[in-house]
């Protein structure tokens, strides 16, 4: 007897729903002792603990891969989802430089500039670490909560978890945070940036169905706003700069309302990947 409509929907529910558990499961089996350990050594081997913690959920997808049977995500890099993925991090560049020509913002421009040798290994060597979220996050993630929900909705759910994923290393002292700012600012801000940034990502997905658009997206953002604008734009407000200050929360918002709410409207039905 052949299986009907509704059996099929169910059945995909399903695999769906136990991959989703099983690869969060893993991700706190694994990250847990990483966590741990920041909390009782030193920032320089929390740093490394910090790298390590980044392979998390591409371990964690690979692990889940095998338990469930269900598959990641990869697909082919395309040009354009690459270019679009360098978007948030110029953008954060631009805004930097607006800032630093309007008298009274207190942004100045230091007049360094990026040699492209430093400026190529750093966003390659950033994309190489995002790749270990990436595989997990819009590699195996994402493809699963869309085969039973909505772009928006599954979306909203990866933010959160990927918020989550973020908190324990934040509260780590000296790790990852903005010292200059309240602890509930840096988790404000950073809240605010990480939701337009990964529902902009998201978008970059629907598109090609791809990790590589996302891992880019990752690397670029690590690479020039944790790195690359520090050395060319100083604040007098530590309230301003970096993935924890204002401006991170403002372009990136701004940023996704620009294109998401269109790509949510298109894709309202649940997705077979």
């Amino acid at each position: 007897m052949s299986m009907g409509r509704s059996d099929m929907h169910r059945t995909v529910e399903q695999r769906a729903h136990r991959a989703v558990r099983w690869f969060l499961i893993l991700v706190v089996i694994l990250g847990s002792p990483l966590i741990v350990a920041m909390y009782v050594v030193d920032a320089s081997v929390g740093e490394a603990l910090v790298l390590g913690f980044m392979a998390v959920p591409a371990v964690s997808a690979l692990l889940a891969r095998v338990i469930t049977g269900e598959r990641l995500t990869i697909g082919r890099p395309s040009l354009v989802t690459l270019l679009l993925a360098t978007i948030p991090a110029l953008a954060m560049g631009v805004a930097y430089g607006v800032l630093a020509l309007i008298p009274g913002t207190t942004v100045t421009y230091l007049g360094f500039t990026v040699d492209a040798t430093y400026l190529i290994f750093g966003i390659l060597q950033a994309s190489l670490f995002a790749f270990g979220e990436e595989l997990g996050w819009r590699g195996y993630l994402l493809p699963q909560l869309r085969r039973t929900r909505s772009f928006f909705s599954a979306n909203l759910i990866l933010v959160i978890i990927w918020f989550a994923y973020h908190v324990p290393v934040i509260f780590a002292p000296g790790l990852y945070s903005n010292p200059g700012i309240p602890l509930w600012a840096s988790l404000l801000f950073f809240a605010v940036a990480i939701t337009g940034f990964s529902f902009y990502v998201g978008a970059l997905w629907e598109k090609h169905h791809d990790v590589w658009g996302a891992t880019f997206a990752h690397g670029v953002w690590n690479s020039l706003v944790q790195s690359v604008w520090p050395l060319m734009f100083v604040a007098a407000s530590p309230w301003v700069m970096g993935e924890f200050g204002v401006v991170a929360g403002v372009v990136t918002v701004v940023i996704a309302l620009a294109w998401v709410p269109r790509v949510a409207r298109r894709h309202r039905a649940p997705l077979e990947v």
